[in-house]
């Protein structure tokens, strides 16, 4: 099994938890940036003192324009150019810089936590990746990578 297959896998066993802002307990709450973080954890490719995220305002992306997301991903995955892979994460901007992600976990379909829906699968041109004027909210997608990501 592949890294990104194994990090697919464990995001899946996080379907139907709801969405809580801060938070990553599986069946009772977790945000989108913590679902990431639960899906290197529980697949055994990243080791849990490595990530530390500080505690952030479910609404800091409206209010500030410093890339606070994306810095947590770069400390654990690079960016990649291409067609995403299963276990790829995509990165989403909403409001005034990247602040949702999902996980690939089959071809044009992701994984991920959502205000109000929980953890959800989600088809990759639903309407919630699409601003008013159609277009898309994808900014990035970045692949885990071992040696950043300490593994065990």
């Amino acid at each position: 099994m592949t890294a990104g297959e194994k990090i697919a896998k464990a995001a899946m066993d996080w379907v139907g938890t709801p969405y809580m802002n801060n938070t990553m307990v599986k069946g009772r709450g977790v945000d989108c940036s913590y679902l990431l973080v639960a899906a290197l954890l529980d697949s055994g490719l990243m080791d849990k003192d490595k990530l530390h995220i500080e505690q952030y305002s479910n609404e800091w992306h409206l209010h500030r324009s410093e890339e606070l997301y994306l810095k947590y991903v770069e400390q654990v995955a690079d960016k990649v150019d291409g067609d995403p892979e299963i276990g790829d994460f995509l990165l989403y901007q909403y409001g005034r810089c990247i602040s949702h992600g999902a996980i690939l976990v089959r071809p044009k379909q992701v994984i991920h936590s959502f205000v109000d829906l929980g953890v959800i699968l989600s088809n990759t041109d639903d309407i919630l990746f699409y601003d008013n004027a159609g277009r898309s909210r994808l900014r990035a997608v970045y692949r885990f990578n071992p040696t950043k990501g300490g593994g065990l």
